[in-house]
């Protein structure tokens, strides 16, 4: 899981996503807009970056019943050392993160 996770932080797009969600939820709509990536791009990264357990997603429900998912991230920082081999990751917790 370490590596996938490792995979996951050297993709750029991943990255902007993650820290562009660590102040609020967002639609994926306005990642993409705000970040100036496809759509069909944050579709991909937000799936990878959901497998990792690096995001957080919330589903709400417009006053005409439509489904919208919004997005936080739930890191704030990531540190990644190499050592032998191996890389260690350490993550400090997004303490804005909002459980609603």
């Amino acid at each position: 899981m370490a590596q996938k996770i490792f995979s996951e932080l050297t993709n750029l797009e991943s990255r902007h996503i993650l820290f562009a969600t660590i102040k609020n939820h967002k639609s994926i709509q306005d990642i993409s807009r705000e970040q100036k990536i496809p759509l069909s791009s944050v579709y991909k990264r937000m799936e990878s970056l959901k497998e990792c357990s690096l995001i957080h997603e919330k589903v709400d429900f417009s006053e005409n019943g439509r489904v919208t998912r919004y997005y936080q991230s739930k890191i704030k920082d990531i540190e990644i050392s190499i050592t032998k081999f191996d890389p260690i990751i350490r993550f400090t917790k997004n303490k804005l993160m909002k459980n609603d």
